[in-house]
């Protein structure tokens, strides 16, 4: 089965979250490295991710699924951290 493509990522993520700009770049040993930017300037960045883990279209789900579920304990432990 495939991996995903550049392309077949950043769609997929734009899809899910339609108020952010998407980007995935290639990194030299072949892994993957994915930015959200939201348009107030918040940055999120996963970088080494393992394309070949991540097969067909259940595997893009499952990836976009992970990356969003970082997004947001991200989220919840900056915030704990400003508050404290």
């Amino acid at each position: 089965m495939d991996t995903p493509t550049k392309m077949e990522i950043e769609t997929a993520l734009s899809a899910r979250l339609p108020n952010c700009a998407v980007s995935c770049a290639f990194n030299p040993e072949g892994s993957l490295s994915v930015t959200v930017t939201a348009h107030d300037a918040d940055q999120f960045t996963i970088v080494n991710i393992k394309r070949a883990h991540y097969h067909g279209e259940s595997g893009i789900n499952r990836l976009i699924r992970e990356i969003l579920e970082e997004m947001v304990m991200s989220r919840q432990s900056s915030r704990r951290s400003s508050v404290g």
